[in-house]
């Protein structure tokens, strides 16, 4: 079967996790009728008992959220197109950026990592570094499914503030439009490690497109702060990189790991795109047609 023809869905345990989660399969009926404009006429159990947990089972707000998933992601292809991981513009943010999962936290929750690990701001991409992280959330998804919560961890060592002018303020905003508004999956943290002195400036720059909420959410570490609160109350050291103290490999080992779960992922990748960009009916599609027959 050819890569870009292969059937989606992700590849977590429906059974387990519906169990785990206390999610209802009848409310995969009531997300299906009526259609959601906008969504794909096809989309499996395992999309929606995410979307369904991230909403904390509330029907309404998960076909709202289902609604600006989709929308998000049709309103911004430079950031969830084209993402090949074989193709030459992902391979080069794998090669100056670290990107993992972590295991999962003693209190059930999925942990992403991110990093520069190239200081040169000449070999970053804004866009296609956000692409990349998306593609880690997806990748975190299709593995792990719904979970009580999601915790982003990420390290700003390499950070300069050349890189700071490389950043678009439109994609800032749609990275956190998405982030907030439309992810499958329930925010729980945002940990940042070895924050640089000018986080003043990132904060200008990203606090006009945060929620309240998500403020709250955002914890800073300098590169001498004490982190016995943090492996305590979110992150043991069990589940770190040997980098942070932690019981795991090093980040550069884990980063190449994932590097391969990445490339095994491509026939979802290919799958999900064309999913979503109309290699299958849209439901908004389905009502023209309806429409133009009635007019006929």
């Amino acid at each position: 079967m050819e890569l870009e023809k292969m059937p989606f869905d992700l590849g977590y345990d429906l059974d387990e996790a519906l169990k785990r989660e206390e999610i209802c399969r009848d409310d995969f009926k009531a997300l299906r009728n009526p259609p959601i404009e906008g969504a794909p006429t096809d989309m499996t159990d395992k999309q929606l008992a995410c979307f369904l947990n991230a909403c904390n089972k509330n029907i309404d707000q998960t076909r709202k959220v289902i609604k600006i998933y989709y929308a998000a992601r049709r309103d911004a292809p430079e950031l969830f197109n084209d993402t090949d991981p074989l193709s030459p513009k992902i391979r080069q943010c794998f090669e100056n950026q670290d990107y993992f999962i972590l295991p999962t936290t003693p209190a059930g929750y999925s942990v992403v990592y991110h990093r520069l690990n190239n200081p040169k701001a000449s070999n970053y991409n804004f866009d296609e570094a956000v692409k990349t992280y998306f593609m880690l959330l997806d990748s975190c998804i299709y593995s792990e499914g719904p979970r009580p919560g999601l915790i982003c961890l990420f390290d700003m060592s390499n950070v300069g503030l050349s890189h700071l002018l490389r950043v678009k303020i439109s994609t800032v905003r749609k990275f956190f439009h998405y982030l907030q508004d439309g992810l499958p999956a329930k925010l729980k943290a945002i940990h940042v490690l070895n924050a640089v002195s000018f986080f003043d400036k990132v904060l200008y720059m990203i606090k006009p497109f945060m929620h309240a909420e998500i403020l709250k959410m955002l914890f800073l570490y300098t590169s001498n702060a004490n982190l016995d609160k943090f492996y305590e109350e979110w992150i043991p050291r069990e589940c770190l990189p040997s980098d942070y103290g932690g019981h795991l490999k090093s980040v550069a080992e884990l980063h190449k790991e994932h590097i391969k779960t990445f490339e095994s992922l491509r026939p979802y990748y290919l799958a999900e795109e064309r999913q979503r960009n109309g290699k299958c009916s849209l439901i908004e599609e389905t009502n023209a047609k309806m429409k133009s027959l009635e007019i006929d």
